[in-house]
């Protein structure tokens, strides 16, 4: 079946998919009805095959209407070895165990990853043979198409024998799918998965930035008042400059332009010092204060 590779007539299905109409809808809809019902059934065997479960009521209608007694793959009989194509299959003790050697071990239908209209029209065809497509009869397969607008005659009335007079009485897979979509939201055409992009490594993580060295003394508190050299030093430079100022106004001091100078300089010296342990005062106070925060 080379020449009837699926890149090769995909084209002839999403045309014939956009013209069919249903014409026979009401049996159509029944038909929809009876797998949405069953949809539980399908769905289990659609995660052991990867077959969509619409796809496989389709075929279960065409095959046997819905009979759960028998095989997927032709219609007939669980508890027997099939005789008709595919044959000698089976027996079976369930009706999963068939559709799975139809659908996986006979036609490989869970290699498949992109479930389009074109796809499923394809699967179902291969299901049952592209004898329609020869050049003696090339006519749409009624197993598709059979209850739509775009029907001809012409059926396999038996395995590999043909009636050209004969138009299929049975709906085709498609005009049932057609239908079940209308009465169903779940029942949709599955593109495969997008390609996940490339996996990225998370970037390490940053070092944390090493933490500024702390504007604090080494000793674990702060010096006393009394032991402060700020204080003292203070305290002597005002000594000092008390006794050079006497020094050097002593022989005016008893002046009255003398006592004025020198009493003008020790306001200075006073306020200075006043200032200076001002500040080391304050300083100390905030320093408590930081530490306390710690």
């Amino acid at each position: 079946m080379a020449q009837y590779s699926f890149e090769s007539v995909k084209d002839g299905y999403t045309r014939l998919f956009a013209e069919m109409s249903v014409v026979k809808v009401a049996s159509a809809n029944a038909q929809a009805r009876t797998i949405i019902a069953n949809k539980a059934r399908y769905k289990g065997i659609e995660q052991a095959t990867s077959v969509p479960w619409f796809v496989i009521g389709c075929l279960h209608m065409r095959e046997s209407n819905g009979d759960f007694s028998t095989y997927l793959g032709n219609g007939q009989k669980l508890n027997r070895v099939t005789t008709i194509v595919p044959k000698g299959r089976g027996p079976w003790a369930t009706f999963e165990e068939g559709a799975y050697d139809a659908l996986v071990t006979v036609e490989g239908l869970n290699t498949i990853k992109d479930w389009g209209p074109e796809r499923c029209a394809y699967a179902m065809e291969k299901f049952n043979g592209f004898g329609y497509r020869a050049p003696s009869r090339n006519i749409p397969s009624p197993y598709l198409w059979g209850g739509t607008s775009v029907q001809k005659a012409g059926k396999f009335v038996s395995d590999g024998v043909y009636d050209a007079s004969v138009m299929d009485p049975q709906l085709g897979g498609m005009a049932v799918l057609k239908q079940l979509m209308a009465l169903d939201s779940e029942a949709r055409f599955k593109a495969p998965a997008a390609a996940l992009p490339p996996i990225v490594p998370a970037p390490a993580a940053e070092e944390p930035a090493p933490i500024s060295p702390r504007a604090v003394d080494m000793t674990s508190e702060v010096k006393p008042m009394a032991k402060s050299k700020t204080i003292w030093g203070g305290v002597m430079t005002y000594l000092g400059g008390l006794g050079s100022t006497l020094v050097g106004l002593f022989q005016y001091i008893a002046t009255p332009w003398g006592f004025a100078t020198f009493a003008l300089i020790v306001i200075v010296l006073s306020l200075g010092f006043y200032l200076v342990i001002k500040g080391r005062i304050d300083v100390n106070k905030l320093v408590q204060h930081l530490s306390a925060d710690e």
